[in-house]
């Protein structure tokens, strides 16, 4: 039986409602986890996040940084819920030596996910390094219910490629799209509006 991913984006008896599917009904769960760990993944990548990075909440422990040249520090996930430490390489003793930078020093904007420093950070490689916990305690209701049209569509299209157009399933009627040549499948199923508003885009620091 497949396990359900911790950073998963929905649950499995979301994803069998919108299927139409009886909670009773057990034959297709094992199908259906997979598509849910496989949409998850999908939703994420297109949304610029890589494989150790997740919309839930997360422990980000010793994340490297390379120095900016200016008083900012771009977290890579956000929003950030507990800022924990920043700490600075010291290269003139020993390479794998952090001082911790006092608190005092810099501020957090949680939501942008920016460390504010009362001080440049300097434009070394892999000098700073902090450790924070970022994402969503709960996963917000439009990115679950993707994530969750994505699954369905997933698990529809499991056996029949992308030629499954309309299918009834008990009460509920499921239609697709046909697919339009370089239009991506998030733009077939309607989520790129929805997934647009948690794209990452790179942020670049104050000169």
């Amino acid at each position: 039986m497949a396990s359900l991913n911790s950073w998963a984006l929905t649950t499995l008896a979301d994803v069998k409602e919108s299927l139409g599917i009886d909670s009773g009904t057990t034959t297709g769960d094992n199908l259906i986890i997979r598509k849910i760990n496989q949409a998850t993944d999908m939703i994420e990548s297109y949304c610029g996040k890589n494989n150790s990075q997740h919309f839930i909440s997360t422990v980000y422990t010793d994340e490297e940084y390379d120095g900016t040249g200016t008083n900012q520090l771009i977290l890579k996930n956000r929003p950030v819920i507990t800022f924990t430490t920043l700490q600075q390489r010291d290269t003139t003793l020993n390479d794998n030596n952090f001082t911790t930078v006092t608190a005092d020093l810099y501020f957090t904007d949680m939501s942008a996910g920016v460390i504010d420093g009362r001080f440049e950070f300097l434009q070394y490689f892999n000098l700073y390094r902090a450790t924070y916990t970022a994402g969503f305690a709960t996963i917000p209701s439009d990115l679950a219910e993707a994530c969750a049209t994505l699954a369905s569509y997933l698990y529809e299209n499991s056996t029949s490629g992308t030629g499954v157009k309309k299918k009834s399933q008990g009460p509920k009627n499921i239609e697709y799209f046909v697919p339009t040549q370089g239009e991506s499948l998030m733009t077939q199923l309607g989520l790129d509006d929805t997934l647009q508003r948690y794209t990452d885009i790179p942020i670049l620091a104050d000169k």
